[in-house]
């Protein structure tokens, strides 16, 4: 399993993406696994908020390169599915979700943590978008996500070029709330999310309800588009040239 669960005593429960040698990947495996750890956290009484983490010092480098590639039109469709419930999830999540940022959270890992309401990030962590890199456009959410928290221009900006953003800019974009030191992001967002856990929850409810409408519309969007990126000439010239540690020589095919 790729996907650590477990419960601090004051009920917040902790995911952590357990795949550290390749620094957490999120493949499709993966998401469904989270996805089905949202449904019980949030059906559980027990359980006061959740905190999303990541194993061996980095949050997650994005989806698992060895996971993509060409699939029929039938496949792609039940994949977006899992990405929509697993984000639409997210989003829409009636307790207290923060993400605990710890090195590099690379595009579906950045898309991941921009999707929690709340984000602490180590002094160290570092934030890329990517897809664009590899010929795809964000996923996850993350075209409705970022605009959100940094404004449409700088998000657009981020998304094209793909420079990676430091945890202090990060902060002062309002991509991320906290800042933690190194390998104290857990325990800040631990404690954020007790103390969040103490509010009114069905006026949380709402407000994250209204927030997160954006967020349907682009995961419509994604779902619409990816799939043929992803089966695209480009998209296989950006995967060989990812695992072959190049500049990928783009054709617009």
């Amino acid at each position: 399993m790729s996907l650590k669960i477990t419960t601090e005593e004051a009920g917040i429960r902790v995911l952590t993406l357990s795949d550290p040698d390749r620094r957490n990947p999120l493949g499709h495996a993966v998401r469904i696994e989270l996805a089905r750890a949202l449904a019980e956290a949030e059906g559980d009484a027990a359980v006061r908020g959740v905190v999303l983490t990541g194993a061996g010092g980095h949050f997650c480098v994005g989806g698992d390169i060895r996971d993509q590639g060409e699939r029929s039109a039938a496949e792609h469709r039940e994949r977006f599915a899992v990405i929509k419930d697993m984000v639409g999830r997210m989003v829409r999540f009636s307790k207290p979700l923060a993400a605990a940022v710890e090195g590099w959270a690379a595009g579906g890992g950045m898309a991941l943590a921009m999707a929690c309401p709340h984000v602490v990030a180590s002094r160290e962590a570092r934030f890329v978008a990517s897809f664009t890199k590899i010929g795809l456009i964000p996923d996850m959410g993350l075209l409705a996500t970022l605009p959100a928290r940094i404004g449409a221009a700088r998000a657009r900006r981020l998304i094209l070029n793909n420079r990676a953003v430091t945890a202090e800019e990060a902060e002062r974009l309002g991509m991320v709330e906290e800042l933690a030191e190194p390998g104290a992001a857990l325990d800040a967002a631990l404690a954020q999310v007790r103390a969040e856990a103490e509010a009114a929850p069905l006026p949380r409810h709402y407000v994250i309800d209204w927030f997160a409408r954006e967020v349907d519309a682009a995961l419509d969007y994604e779902r619409q588009v990816q799939p043929d990126l992803l089966n695209s000439a480009d998209a296989a010239e950006g995967r060989a040239a990812f695992f072959e540690k190049r500049k990928p020589a783009f054709t617009g095919r």
